[in-house]
């Protein structure tokens, strides 16, 4: 046996420095020659290390290599052995949401929970046009303004309230945060924010594509210049990055052709901000049978018929078997996967940022809609600010309706951390034991802890032995001491 290792990420400086050091040609240091020594170990016997370096000596020949391979033969896949790390920076919150709806990439943001927000937004270009500047400015200072009041007597609330907790450095890290994380409910979503991006070659592609077709111009920017990053170092392997009808026309036309047919007029939930529409019937008889017919090799409908006859005592036995010795940090079984809940959720700005971060989810997001209304800090209510934050969110949808009127697409810059929008997000068991971990946590924000703890109230009527363990990391050990006696 032979494992070597074949690449790492490196900073660009590194690379530019390592260049000028050794005399190498800026020509043969490309992330091509991976994707094309890759490409021929299905057809060539010689060993893999070989062939990176006979890719690496003929870059124009490996170039051609993948150009046949992936747009001739069409093994797309080949481009996902090119990987790029992007340095992003001062993206408007509201186009952040654009670009990380893209699942096959890895991202790291700047966090309002956790640094103290300046007076640092992008005033779009479209408002410019729209002769809308001056007023977009106004407004957005203003959320600003209100943003360092509440920010302050927040912060001095908070550390009256939890004396013990700020005398080390790290707890009085946590309990400011807790300050900034409240206070930026009322910042807008045209706040200026940075992250950085991993993702492979084909991802890259797909997501240069539909960057064309975005009616954000922050967005078609975006895109421009990721490609001026990438078309020189790599043209082999990112080619077509023009939006095709399907990009652009095919979302305008069933957009148009959807709301000719939906007739219904919208039923009002009242404060129900979580819904579940959907769920594996049968959620526990079927994560059941995936296991018994896993582990006995026996064909699912016996297997089913195997546990229909089960009592409920024997089904909770199988189940405690499958979930027995996982720890807080290990997840749960592929036969998790097998059953799914499917929910409408009305979610804040700030909420959505965090849910987003799930990527194994499927997602689905509305436009925001100021009918869902707000969402209120609890202790921006204890501090007796209730009426500063109603004025901020009276000034930015009065700013916002005219916007509507006239560039609809863009008006959701002016909006708040605390507007809502209306999503689907389908998960499967498994991921839904990962998000319940994560955000069921002590730790976790108190919004998304909330939205969490309603789906998992609604997912136990349906699923209580799949959901069992269902709990935060910090409350793991005393939720497998109850279920197990241990």
């Amino acid at each position: 046996m032979k494992v070597l290792l074949s690449g790492y990420n490196l900073d660009s400086d590194t690379i530019d420095e390592m260049k000028q050091k050794s005399g190498w040609d800026k020509d043969n240091v490309s992330p091509e020659t991976l994707s094309a020594a890759y490409a021929r170990i299905s057809r060539d016997p010689r060993d893999i290390d070989v062939l990176r370096k006979a890719a690496r000596e003929e870059v124009e020949k490996s170039r051609k290599s993948n150009q046949a391979i992936i747009f001739g033969l069409g093994h797309s896949s080949v481009a996902e052995h090119a990987y790029f790390n992007f340095d992003i920076i001062g993206l408007s919150r509201f186009a952040v949401e654009y670009v990380q709806k893209f699942r096959f990439a890895s991202y790291t943001e700047k966090s309002q929970r956790y640094i103290t927000l300046e007076d640092d937004f992008i005033t779009p270009k479209e408002i410019i046009e729209a002769g809308y500047e001056s007023e977009f400015n106004e407004v957005v200072r203003y959320q600003n303004e209100v943003y360092q009041v509440l920010y302050k007597d927040l912060q001095e609330y908070l550390f009256k309230t939890f004396p013990e907790e700020i005398k080390t450095k790290n707890g009085k890290r946590t309990v400011d945060g807790w300050a900034k994380e409240d206070a930026r409910y009322v910042v807008s979503m045209a706040t200026e924010s940075q992250f950085g991006m991993s993702i492979n070659a084909r991802s890259l592609e797909n997501m240069l594509r539909e960057f064309g077709s975005s009616p954000l111009a922050e967005i078609r920017e975006l895109g421009k210049k990721l490609y001026a990053l990438v078309k020189d170092l790599s043209p082999s392997i990112i080619k077509y990055v023009e939006p095709t009808d399907y990009d652009i026309k095919n979302p305008l036309e069933l957009k148009e052709f959807a709301q000719s047919k939906c007739y219904t007029p919208e039923i009002n939930q009242g404060d129900r901000d979580v819904t579940l529409l959907n769920i594996t019937p049968d959620t526990d008889n079927m994560i059941l049978t995936v296991i018994l017919s896993s582990q006995t090799g026996m064909s699912f409908d016996n297997c089913k018929r195997s546990v229909e006859a089960m009592s409920r005592d024997e089904k909770e036995a199988v189940m405690k078997r499958s979930l027995n010795y996982r720890m807080a940090y290990d997840s749960v079984s592929r036969h998790f996967e097998f059953a799914d809940a499917l929910f409408e959720i009305n979610i804040s700005s700030t909420n959505y940022a965090q849910l987003k971060r799930h990527r194994i989810a499927s997602i689905i997001t509305h436009p925001y809609n100021t009918d869902l209304g707000t969402t209120l800090p609890p202790n921006i209510e204890k501090i007796n600010r209730t009426e500063e934050f109603n004025a901020v969110i009276k000034r930015t949808e009065t700013l916002y309706s005219k916007l509507q009127q006239d560039i609809p697409e863009h008006a959701s810059y002016i909006l708040t951390n605390a507007h809502k929008r209306k999503i689907l997000v389908k998960m499967n068991f498994r991921e839904l034991y990962h998000f319940m971990s994560l955000r069921l946590d002590q730790h976790a924000q108190w919004d998304i802890r909330k939205i969490a703890e309603t789906m998992k109230e609604e997912i136990i009527k349906h699923a209580p032995l799949t959901s069992m363990m269902f709990c935060g990391k910090s409350e793991f050990e005393d939720q497998k001491r109850i279920i197990f006696g241990m």
